[in-house]
């Protein structure tokens, strides 16, 4: 799911690479169920991109992706007792 949401270099149609960004689910699903800030998640999205990626992160692209990511709400059921 976070493919069809954030895919910052690009890969989303190559069948080989879907499972790509799989290792940065966690750390992002973490910060979404902890209701991190908005900036919070940003500047985790841009980190993975600088510092995991090696590319130049587009900051208003990762704020775009973190409105998007709100959007979702799989960590709904953490309140559903």
């Amino acid at each position: 799911m976070l493919l069809q949401t954030w895919d910052p270099i690009g890969i989303q149609n190559e069948p080989n690479a879907q499972d790509e960004y799989d290792g940065y689910v966690e750390g992002t699903y973490r910060l979404l169920s902890k209701d991190a800030s908005d900036d919070e998640l940003a500047a985790h999205l841009c980190s993975i991109v600088t510092d995991r990626m090696g590319f130049s992160a587009d900051k208003q692209a990762q704020e775009e992706t973190v409105k998007e990511l709100r959007k979702i709400r799989i960590w709904q059921h953490r309140n559903d007792g």
